[in-house]
């Protein structure tokens, strides 16, 4: 804020100028607005720039940088399902870099989220993956009813994902037991 205000003092003479002379001509005027206008776009320019580099404003890189992927989550049997197995691909030009994903089960007004590390312990997120390129991962629901019985009861399943910089996608629910509402 102090430097607008040093900006509007150092174009002050230029200012007082065009007020002092009086058989100034038109020309000259609009010479000295646009000089005016100039200064001020490029004070404005230096904010911007200065405010995205503070808070890690990506929207250039990200508007030109398109990444698409499609998640898709399946089961084995029509209810109840013992695996899900969810497939990433990249059906993008560019690479993707993405975080471990997230399973959320869910009943009309509860989740429950389970992020799923890796495969046998081993920990393979965040993962990179080329265009065209696919991961999948086979999920055994008899390992999360350990931790927490009653997801037995929940109606769908979904996986989020989201990439280092922040772009979110989803796959689609699967319905994992009837209910009276579906």
């Amino acid at each position: 804020m102090k430097k607008g205000i040093f900006l509007v003092f150092l174009s002050f003479p230029l200012l007082l100028k065009s007020q002092d002379l009086y058989g100034m001509e038109k020309e000259t005027l609009i010479q000295i607005i646009y000089i005016l206008v100039f200064l001020l776009l490029l004070f404005l320019a230096w904010e911007i720039y200065k405010y995205s580099r503070r808070h890690n404003f990506n929207f250039l890189t990200r508007l030109f940088h398109k990444v698409r992927l499609e998640i898709v989550l399946e089961k084995d049997k029509a209810f109840r399902p013992q695996v899900l197995t969810m497939t990433i691909k990249n059906t993008g030009k560019n690479e993707a870099e993405f975080n471990a994903p997230v399973l959320v089960f869910r009943k009309i007004w509860s989740k429950r989220k389970f992020k799923l590390n890796g495969i046998s312990g081993r920990q393979i997120y965040p993962l990179f993956i080329e265009p065209g390129d696919t991961h999948q991962l086979r999920i055994e629901t008899a390992n999360l009813h350990q931790y927490d019985k009653s997801i037995k009861s929940f109606y769908w399943a979904q996986i989020h994902v989201s990439d280092l910089s922040g772009r979110q996608w989803k796959s689609n629910p699967v319905k994992l037991r009837k209910s009276l509402v579906t």
